[in-house]
This record gives structure tokens, C-alpha cells and sequence, in this order.
């Protein structure tokens, strides 16, 4: 490897004289000592271009302007003085390293701890000001894993403070991003992309940029970090970034060269909470909200259970099995989508969680939790009131295009469960079991016979302690005692 001992002393223009000394076959503009930086931070990061280039007295031109890139290798001379000049103004400043470590220490430390994009931005942006950055406004998105979402991320501005976005599949955001200078840069694989948005030299080719120019803005610069590499899966492939500035002439180059140091901390921030974002996410899309934070706190060990005394809500689409046998697959998974997203929303509307989907139907549940039992049963039957109300509206758009009615059928019980994980030591599913799961589903099987859609049983009455109509004493398939059942009066 190179060794390496220079000198180096700078005036207010930045212009400076070094000198090197380089092992055989050592490697000129890669490290300086006493600190190690590159010797283009010696100047301040502002080096424009190398001037007289001296070899034991011989003189050769160069300008190289990245020194992290351009390399001499000399079999003979080991000596070489390297008159370096600089392009910034007399009153640009050297960034303060100290300063600047600190806030690197900072951004470090809430990737440990930053559970949310928001209060990363807010105060880095803070500090980012306390440091002289004329900054007007920043941005950071990522891609995520989630069902209604593609993005989310955070916008600062420095009158209004940080606000938190999700961006939506479709809408109206969407069409916003196909004319971003972002996207642009993912479809052309750019990392970077800047703008000057003012003077001879500016260009404006990007709706947002005329907003942002039509506001005072005088910069901008756009920046994508990739997470990982090409085996990185395509959900999170990476995070955008821009800066804007107001300030006459924008960014410095000492001002570019703060940002590009600190942007690899920022994206390994934002990349460990973009992990968690997923995490969350997928659990509560695919078991529910309690059940994923159940598992992200450790509850993963097979047998693990918690006991719970809940009302079930057990709700099943009747006439499902004739129109699969009718409708084509593409057409019969939209039609299931319609009515158990409708169903769902309207269950979590009340309060309640969805535990599973089944087939053409669910398990939902109503807690208990530190709340009167009544109180949880009228949330449940107005549930369950909402939602077949909600059914009939689908089905009389379905007749009018032309498709079948599909029936819904609810049973309201109460019981308790056993909420935990069931399955082999690799492959777990986060569930619910016990007599009530079966004793409800028997119960809704009884609707179409007893011609009702909702049926309510002996336990849930007595914990409701509100008049009901009693349809008399019914056996269960699969249990022994006959159970009286109950619908609304």
C-alpha cells in the first residue's frame, strides 16, 4: 500500500500547495495522513483542478477533478509537490468536521432507536440549519410492502415543519409522480440529478421544479441510494431524496459535499426502518394488527397461546359454492374482494379484528379488554346489522350487472379461545381454536334452515343482557347439548 506525508496551508481563496511522499508503486490522490481524508477535503471539498503537476523536477499538466479516482503509478519517482487551486468564493466556508461528526453520530443513532421516517428528517433538518445549510426543503420516500401503499416517506419544509406521507397504489398522487424528476431518475438508473433553478444556467423541465422556482427556490438536487444489490428483493429496492435551497446561487460545493457525506448514513436509517415499516406491515395484512404484534414481540414458539374470552363473529357467504361453478376465476376473486373487503372494514369500523379469512367467509373477534361486556356486544351486533345492510347493496349492484346474489350469513357467540401458534417447528400459523370457533361456525350453519342471516347464541344473550327474540332449543352438529338461539327482536 502507499504510504503517504503531506503539508498542506490553504489561504482564504483556497488555494493550497502539498506535498506528498509516496512508496514505490504507491497510489497518488487515495488517502493523506494525519486524518486519513481524502486530500480533496484537505481544500474543503472544492478542488477544482490540479494546476503544475512536479516529478523530481519534471513538470507534467493534469486536471483531474475526481482525486478519488484518478491514479499515478510511478515505477522511479517517489516525490511529488501538487499545486492544488479552488473554484469556491472568498467567503465560502470550510464545514465544521466536528459538527458534522456529531450530527453523523446522531443520524447513526436513530437507526437504533427511529421507529418512523417523520422524526428523522425533522431533526436532521434542524441541525442541518444550525449548520448554515441553506436549506428550504428536503424529501425522503421508500418503496414498501403493503396492500394499499407502494411508498412513504416524509416532507420537510422549512416553514412548516416535517409531515408524514404514504403514497397510494392509485389515485391522484400517482399521477403527480409520472411527471417527477424522481421518477425519472429510477427509469433512467440515475443516482443523482441536479437542477439549477435560476440564472443562465437554469433548467426547468419538471412541473414540480416550476412550483418550487415559482416559490423562491434556487436549487435543486435529487439523489437514489439502491439497498443491497441486484439480489435485493424488488420491495425494497431503495430510497429518494431531494434537497431544495432558496438561497442566491444555491448550494455551494462545500454545501453538496456535507450531503453526499451524510446521505450513506441516512439511507442506512431509513433502510432499517423501511425493514420495520415491511415487517409490520405484512404481519398486520396477513394475520391482523394483534396477532402481528403479538409475533414481532416474541410470541413465535410453537404451543404458545394466550387464553381469551371474546365475542366471535363468524360470517359466511351463502350461494359461494354455485357461482364458483359459474364464474371465471378472475372475475369470481374481484367479486370475493368486493364483499370481504366490505366486510372487513365495516367488522374493524365496529371495532372489532378480522382473525382469519376463510375460504368465502371469517373469523372475527370483538376483545374484551378492560371494557363491559355489553358495551363489546352492542358493538357487535351493529356490526353485524351494518354489514348485512352493506351486503344488500352489493348484491342489488351484482343483479343489475347481471351476477347471482351472494347471501351473508353471520353468527355472534361468546366464548373463549385459545389465540396462539399451532403448526410444526418450521412452519407456524398464528390462529385461533377451542369449542367456541367450532360452536360458532355450527351456529351460522343453521341460518339458511331457520331462515335468518344472523343468529345469536345461549352465551352471547346472557353476556348482551339485552331483550332478544328466542328461536328456541337447537342441536349443534358435533355437540352434545342442544343450545337455545336468538335473533334481534
Amino acid at each position: 500500500m502507499s504510504a503517504f506525508r503531506s503539508e498542506a496551508d490553504s489561504n482564504g481563496y483556497g488555494d493550497a500547495w502539498s506535498i506528498v511522499t509516496l512508496t514505490r508503486h504507491g497510489r497518488l490522490w487515495r488517502r493523506c495522513p494525519p486524518t486519513s481524508r481524502p486530500l480533496a477535503r484537505q481544500t474543503g471539498g472544492e478542488i477544482a483542478f490540479v494546476r503544475n503537476l512536479h516529478y523530481n523536477s519534471r513538470r507534467t499538466r493534469g486536471t483531474p477533478r475526481d482525486f478519488g479516482l484518478r491514479v499515478f503509478q510511478e515505477r522511479k519517482f517517489h516525490i511529488a509537490m501538487i499545486e492544488l487551486t479552488s473554484n469556491r468564493s472568498p467567503d465560502a466556508k470550510d464545514p465544521d468536521f466536528a459538527a458534522l461528526q456529531a450530527l453523523s453520530d446522531w443520524i447513526v443513532e436513530q437507526g437504533l432507536v427511529a421507529s418512523e421516517p417523520a422524526p428523522l428528517i425533522e431533526g436532521l433538518c434542524q441541525r442541518l440549519d444550525t449548520l448554515g445549510l441553506p436549506l428550504w426543503r428536503m424529501h425522503v420516500s421508500m418503496a414498501t410492502l403493503h396492500p394499499t401503499f407502494s411508498a412513504f416517506g416524509g416532507t420537510w419544509r422549512r416553514d412548516q415543519g416535517v409531515c408524514s406521507e404514504h403514497y397510494e397504489r392509485a389515485g391522484e398522487q400517482q399521477d403527480r409522480w409520472q411527471q417527477s424528476p424522481l421518477r425519472a431518475m429510477i427509469e433512467g438508473n440515475l443516482s443523482r440529478m441536479r437542477r439549477r433553478l435560476e440564472g443562465p444556467k437554469a433548467r426547468v423541465d419538471f412541473p414540480v421544479l416550476q412550483e418550487f422556482r415559482a416559490q423562491g427556490a434556487t436549487d435543486w438536487l435529487g439523489q437514489l441510494v439502491r439497498f443491497g444489490d441486484d439480489r435485493q428483493p424488488a420491495g425494497l429496492p431503495g430510497m429518494l431524496l431531494s434537497w431544495v435551497s432558496d438561497r442566491p446561487g444555491g448550494f455551494s460545493e462545500p454545501n453538496i459535499g456535507v450531503i453526499d457525506r451524510l446521505v450513506p448514513r441516512i439511507a442506512l436509517t431509513c433502510y432499517r426502518i423501511a425493514l420495520q415499516q415491511v415487517a409490520e406491515n405484512l404481519l398486520e395484512a396477513y394475520v391482523g394488527a394483534d396477532a402481528g404484534r403479538r409475533i414481532l414481540a416474541g410470541q413465535i414458539e410453537r404451543g404458545a397461546a394466550t387464553r381469551l374470552s371474546t365475542v366471535i363473529f363468524f360470517a359466511d357467504l351463502r350461494g359461494f359454492t354455485r357461482l364458483a361453478d359459474e364464474t371465471p376465476g378472475e372475475a369470481l376473486l374481484a367479486r370475493l374482494n368486493d364483499y370481504l373487503g366490505d366486510l372487513t372494514e365495516t367488522i374493524e369500523a365496529h371495532g372489532g379484528q378480522v382473525l382469519k379469512f376463510m375460504g368465502d367467509g371469517l373469523l372475527a373477534n370483538f376483545s374484551l379488554e378492560e371494557r363491559d361486556p355489553t358495551a363489546v356486544c352492542d358493538d357487535a351486533i351493529a356490526a353485524a346489522k351494518a354489514a348485512l345492510a352493506s351486503n344488500a347493496v352489493l348484491n342489488q349492484r351484482g343483479e343489475a350487472a347481471g351476477t347471482p346474489s351472494l347471501k351473508l350469513d353471520i353468527a355472534l357467540h361468546f366464548g373463549e379461545l385459545m389465540y396462539g401458534n399451532v403448526g410444526s417447528s418450521r412452519r407456524l400459523d398464528f390462529t385461533v381454536i377451542g369449542p367456541a370457533v367450532n360452536e360458532a361456525s355450527r351456529i351460522e350453519s343453521l341460518c339458511e334452515s331457520l331462515g335468518q342471516h344472523l343468529l345469536i347464541s345461549e352465551s352471547f344473550a346472557r353476556a348482551h343482557g339485552r331483550p332478544l327474540r328466542s328461536l328456541g332449543q337447537h342441536q349443534l352438529r358435533g355437540v352434545a347439548k342442544p343450545q337455545e338461539l336468538f335473533a334481534l327482536p
